[in-house]
């Protein structure tokens, strides 16, 4: 696999941030951030800020700077749950996490989502050079917007470890590079876009396998209710 250092720095714990646009609901992925010995760093990916409607973070409006802190950048603390809070065990829990869960594992869990707003955070892709795969735990976008009869087959014939079949969209009209999530006949989904932005980074082509690694209850919305491990290998 021919993976550009921009795109995958191992080693450091690193968060991907994407952003939705509020207007056309376009995920964008914007940048990544990473723990380091000394503290947190944050910059932008090069060819996010050249996107029509980029938008700069609050807190982050020099995109050519590398933004440094010993402690979390407000932008993800305030996505986590005080120590202070009696039910934070429970939301832990909720999570598939333990109590001492360090803060990238929480926001890699929750993904950082707080209702009404346009900041999304995944873990960055682990990478196997060998068998030229990269592996994304995500979840399924644009649920809320399938049939009825998918979010029924959601609810009553998927749980943890069934396999979804990842189909190529070229003909979709907002996005050419659109990959559908099915399960038996039903499409519940997409492949997140800023996935699609990493990979093109990348600039090889591939494809992608699905597997359902966590179903949250309907109560948390259909946003989170399926969470995947993708895998994009690179074509040979």
């Amino acid at each position: 696999m021919d993976v550009r250092p921009a795109v995958v720095q191992r080693g450091a714990p690193a968060l991907l941030i994407a952003w939705q646009n509020p207007e056309t609901r376009r995920y964008r992925l914007l940048g990544r951030t990473v723990a380091t010995e000394q503290g947190y760093e944050f910059s932008y990916f090069p060819q996010a800020v050249y996107a029509d409607d980029f938008r700069p973070i609050p807190g982050f409006s020099d995109v050519n700077r590398t933004y440094s802190s010993k402690v979390l950048f407000p932008l993800l603390s305030g996505r986590i749950m005080s120590n202070s809070r009696p039910d934070r065990e429970e939301w832990l829990q909720k999570l598939d996490l333990k109590a001492d869960a360090a803060p990238f594992e929480v926001l890699a869990h929750s993904f950082g989502k707080r209702v009404a707003d346009t900041y999304e955070f995944f873990e960055e892709p682990s990478v196997d050079l060998v068998s030229g795969t990269l592996t994304f735990v995500v979840p399924v976008h644009g649920l809320r917007y399938m049939a009825p009869e998918a979010l029924a087959h959601v609810d009553t014939s998927i749980a943890k470890g069934h396999g979804l079949d990842a189909v190529a969209e070229p003909q979709n009209p907002k996005d050419s590079r659109a990959v559908g999530l099915w399960s038996v006949g039903h499409k519940v989904g997409f492949v997140p876009a800023p996935v699609l932005d990493y990979v093109d980074m990348i600039g090889a082509p591939g494809h992608f396998t699905a597997r359902v690694i966590r179903k949250n209850p309907a109560s948390d919305g259909t946003h989170l209710r399926l969470i995947v491990e993708l895998v994009w290998s690179q074509s040979r």
